[in-house]
């Protein structure tokens, strides 16, 4: 029993913490919400107000048949509803403009903290469950703060503003109708704590269905190919089913509140009618008719601010389920810029130079691992003491098996995850005490994966540098050979690309990706299988077209096919995540170890 109302206490201790958190983003616009706030207040008060002028119309003026004082009330409480009506109007609007820049923000601060996670989060999480917070949490609470919030505000007051004029009209009554309320109210308490677990799980249920979806729409090729139909399908039913079981029991739980609400509410209608007019025959009620009306009508609105709470309770609910979601998603770590980071890159006389305050190092293009170890997880290590260099203008090539740690050297450079024990530098210094910005700038990538946005070529082409001009990018689409294929496009370069450029090939999408790392001019050009996409006649034309553009420039390569590093500074062989050997072609050639085996084909790289 104590872990129960533990476990309740921290739920709505998580729940008023998230609910302050989201209100924090109306700042800027207090005074506002201070008006939504009064607004609801005064519509309340129109609607109690006008309620309890019934007594006076019917007592001073119908049944003293004063009808000057009759239409004087009447016209009265007529213009104090229609104020509370306009005020309704008004709020309703003013909400509706606040909500739209909370979601704003919200939707904002969800795109800047996706590009501030490390690389190490998206290899965990799919993209359909990202995005749900997008779209599914980012509705509800857009739900919420539209509709919900003005209304729970308006509920309390018309709760509290009942319980005063009941009093206020009849003590012994009140007390009577008080006790359905509070039966009403203890249900409704209980109720929320199964409705708060089950909203939660709802949503997390959502993202995980999404997640599937967008998987599987992205591997939709590869089910047809391999008849992965069936087995796709099962896994989206059960996903499926445990959404709709874990909705299902979060809308039971909410829809049982109406049904309980209204037969009470009729219960204590009809005691509160017999009880009052046993009064009045006995006496016993003061001013009787005229006080017994405004309080049944009181008594008959009772219910009303509940029957509005559990209305907006489910979307209230989805919407906490939804932001805590949110709020969770940033509490996550960034990527970090570790240790200092205070080196930074500055450009002198159209020269790069690192920036380490009152020392200006020339931006060279050198890059040293020293002893490096590394592990996505902690029970394997992919690199285990790996050492090399590689100094301005050499070309440094890895091979090895698949899974020998190859792409991962690559994604160290660019501090995509960081590493276990070691150092890495960059023209002799420590990566971690670059600024993070400034490293990415100071280096080129190319991968085997190309991403193309939805743009035109131009804009592809010139993404890493968007002030380039048309010429600029002209002159660095000859240089891999793409101009020849754009100029043949009816738009030229200004053809619009569509699904990840699937409107080209795939050797002319990556023509395009090697052609980005043409115009930008860092000395460190990054090529991890960059030509495994480009057919063998293609490729012997770009070799000569890339032998320009890694002039004057350090260049580390990955390549399954050894002929493109052939030619290569040092070739670096890894197993295992080490490097068993080092080398020119001619060196491991003679060697006739591991890379004389790859070469000749007697082993395998795959």
């Amino acid at each position: 029993m104590e872990k129960v109302l533990k476990n309740n206490k921290n739920k709505y201790k998580s729940s008023f913490k998230t609910l302050f958190r989201l209100f924090t983003y109306f700042k800027g616009y207090r005074i506002l919400l201070i008006l939504v706030i009064l607004l609801v207040i005064y519509t309340s008060f129109a609607q109690m107000y006008g309620t309890y002028m019934l007594k006076d119309i019917i007592a001073n003026g119908i049944e003293a048949r004063d009808y000057t004082y009759t239409v004087i009330a009447t016209s009265t409480m007529a213009l104090i509803y229609l104020a509370g009506a306009l005020a309704n109007f008004s709020y309703m609007q003013i909400m509706v403009r606040l909500s739209q820049r909370v979601i704003f923000r919200l939707r904002e601060g969800l795109i800047r903290k996706i590009l501030a996670l490390p690389l190490s989060y998206f290899d965990k999480h799919p993209v359909g469950e990202i995005m749900n917070y997008f779209t599914s949490d980012v509705d509800s609470t857009i739900n919420a703060l539209n509709q919900s919030f003005a209304n729970i505000i308006f509920s309390i007051c018309n709760a509290f503003g009942t319980l005063i004029g009941m009093f206020s009209l009849n003590v012994y009554l009140a007390l009577i109708a008080c006790f359905i309320i509070v039966v009403i109210v203890i249900f409704i308490t209980i109720n929320s704590y199964k409705c708060r677990k089950y909203y939660r799980a709802q949503q997390a249920d959502l993202a995980s269905l999404n997640g599937t979806v967008e998987e599987d729409l992205r591997g939709l090729k590869v089910n047809k190919a391999f008849e992965h139909e069936d087995e796709s399908f099962i896994k989206f039913d059960y996903k499926n089913k445990k959404w709709r079981q874990s909705s299902t029991s979060a809308f039971f739980h909410t829809q049982l509140n109406t049904p309980f609400i209204v037969s009470l509410s009729y219960l204590n209608f009809a005691i509160c009618a017999i009880v009052g007019i046993i009064m009045i025959v006995n006496g016993q009620l003061s001013g009787g008719i005229a006080t017994l009306s405004p309080f049944l009508i009181y008594v008959r609105q009772s219910s009303m601010p509940f029957n509005n709470f559990t209305v907006h309770f489910n979307t209230i609910l989805t919407a906490l389920a939804g932001a805590e979601r949110i709020f969770a998603f940033y509490d996550l770590e960034e990527e970090k810029e570790k240790d200092k980071g205070y080196v930074t890159l500055t450009k002198i006389n159209n020269e790069y130079f690192w920036d380490k305050g009152n020392e200006k190092i020339k931006l060279a293009g050198d890059i040293v691992f020293e002893h490096v170890k590394f592990s996505y997880n902690p029970n394997k290590l992919i690199l285990n003491d790996v050492s090399f260099y590689a100094h301005q203008g050499e070309k440094i090539a890895f091979v090895g098996s698949t899974g020998a740690g190859k792409t991962t050297i690559i994604s160290l450079v660019n501090r995509f995850y960081d590493i276990n024990e070691g150092k890495i530098s960059y023209d002799g210094i420590d990566i971690y005490d670059i600024k993070l910005e400034s490293l990415r700038r100071a280096l080129s990538l190319v991968t085997q994966e190309t991403h193309l946005f939805n743009d035109s070529i131009l804009n592809n082409i010139r993404y890493p540098r968007m002030h380039s001009t048309l010429k600029e990018v002209i002159q660095a689409a000859k240089i891999t050979s793409a101009d020849h294929f754009i100029s043949k496009l009816k738009n030229n370069y200004q053809t619009e690309l569509y699904d990840d450029g699937a409107n080209l090939s795939e050797g002319e999408r990556q023509l395009l990706s090697l052609t980005r790392a043409a115009i930008s001019h860092p000395p460190l050009l990054i090529l991890d299988e960059a030509t495994s996409n480009i057919d063998t006649r293609s490729e012997k034309i770009i070799e000569a077209s890339m032998d320009k553009l890694m002039e004057n420039r350090t260049v580390l390569v990955i390549a399954h096919r050894l002929s493109t590093v052939r030619n290569s500074t040092a070739i670096l062989v890894l197993e295992h995540g080490k490097i068993i050997e080092r080398g020119n072609h001619e060196q491991l050639i003679n060697l006739k170890s591991k890379y004389y085996s790859l070469y000749k084909g007697i082993s395998e790289l795959d």
